[in-house]
């Protein structure tokens, strides 16, 4: 166990609210307006939940090896169902592209793309500065950087898209590149977690 700064339990528990909120708005409003990019980026914020309450839980706990199996499983878990995503988006943004379903950005989207960026932005700076502190607190930060990422996507898409169409198709197949590469990442992850047996940084006894 380590000893951590009272506000970190706060900060991964309002980015999980965070990740909630953003993504549940972003695929109401990707369905409505049949936004790949919107609802793709909502899908990846909600399945950055589970992790989050998991990093909250063992923060909570002191960061100790109590709650890491349960870690480790929901990683496994949720770098799967990432990849799926990540194919269903490609899928998707292809075939709308090629089908001319090309829909244009509306205030709503390019709304919720400077909230979600802006938000998104600020937890990530906050959690950045406590990476050091402990392996899941670091890998916690870096999924909160490619949220960022795809918040910077959906708003380049959603500031395209008023004058370019297929601008959402563009996004939403950059968004499924960077979304399979974070679930890669979390299954290498998982498995050096395994092979260390600890806390997921080797030699830590």
């Amino acid at each position: 166990m380590i000893a951590v700064p009272s506000r970190t339990s706060r900060l991964t528990l309002l980015s999980a609210v965070a990740s909630l909120l953003l993504g549940l708005a972003a695929v109401g409003l990707g369905i409505q307006e049949d936004s790949v990019a919107a609802w793709g980026f909502g899908a990846a914020c909600l399945l950055q939940v589970p992790p989050g309450l998991t990093v909250w839980h063992r923060v909570r706990q002191g960061l100790g090896n109590r709650g890491l199996e349960r870690e480790r499983v929901t990683l496994r878990v949720v770098s799967h169902v990432l990849g799926l995503l990540a194919l269903g988006m490609s899928l998707a943004a292809l075939s709308a592209w090629m089908g001319g379903r090309t829909p244009q950005s509306s205030p709503a989207t390019l709304g919720l793309a400077f909230l979600a960026l802006g938000s998104l932005m600020s937890l990530w700076l906050a959690k950045r500065g406590l990476a050091d502190l402990h392996p899941a607190l670091e890998q916690d930060a870096t999924r909160g950087r490619v949220l960022v990422e795809l918040a910077s996507l959906l708003l380049l898409g959603a500031l395209l898209g008023r004058s370019l169409p297929w601008a959402d198709a563009v996004a939403g197949l950059g968004m499924a590149l960077r979304i399979f590469l974070l679930s890669r990442a979390l299954a290498k992850g998982t498995a050096v977690a395994a092979a260390c047996g600890g806390c997921g940084s080797c030699g830590c006894g």
